[in-house]
């Protein structure tokens, strides 16, 4: 991707992270990118096309700072979900809980108008929860998990969490509520494990 084109995407990322997708004009994404008009559509069609860019840079963001940190090493599997749970918080943290999830951003603002999108960031948070039901499943391999769970139901609701968790904090504008919504979720993963684990962190 060249420099420019990946330019115009953070740009137009930090406008439509605070601002929204619908609510966010080519002209304001030109104006913070400072990039002109000519540049713009020799690497975008239509503000849609950027849209689609967005949220694979945002995906391939969050696989490589966040799932890539949390599951991509040799730790237990559960001490691997509290790190993906604090890598999160510890973003949120540094941003002031400004903007939310911008991914969760998208979906609650064009689910309903725009089909295209849907599907895409449906599969994108399907995509996480399969990772963590994934980890979750090594959980219950090696019999701390026990036989009623399911770990992809287990995973979809961290995953509902998470986003819930982010979205007050948002409002809020306390990263105190994500640290008690974070820690309730590491305590309600090991109600499912009972006594044989202790709570990290």
């Amino acid at each position: 991707m060249s420099n420019t084109k990946e330019h115009i995407i953070e740009a137009a990322s930090r406008l439509m992270h605070l601002g929204g997708f619908n609510h966010t004009s080519i002209d304001e994404v030109l104006k913070e990118s400072g990039v002109g008009k000519g540049n713009f559509y020799y690497y975008f069609k239509s503000k849609e096309e950027l849209g689609y860019a967005i949220i694979e840079t945002n995906l391939k963001r969050f696989s490589e700072h966040v799932m890539g940190k949390a599951f991509g090493n040799h730790k237990d599997a559960l001490e691997q979900v509290d790190d993906f749970l604090d890598i999160i918080l510890e973003l949120h943290r540094q941003r002031n809980c400004a903007g939310g999830c911008p991914l969760g951003n998208m979906a609650m603002e064009l689910s309903d108008i725009h089909e295209g999108f849907r599907r895409k960031i449906q599969g994108v948070f399907e995509d996480w929860g399969l990772r963590l039901a994934t980890v979750l499943q090594k959980v219950k391999a090696d019999g701390r998990l026990g036989d009623s769970v399911e770990p992809e139901a287990l995973a979809q609701f961290l995953v509902a969490s998470v986003e819930g968790g982010i979205l007050l904090t948002k409002v809020k504008k306390d990263i105190g509520v994500l640290d008690n919504c974070f820690k309730e979720l590491k305590r309600h993963v090991r109600m499912y494990v009972g006594n044989r684990t202790t709570l990290s962190h």
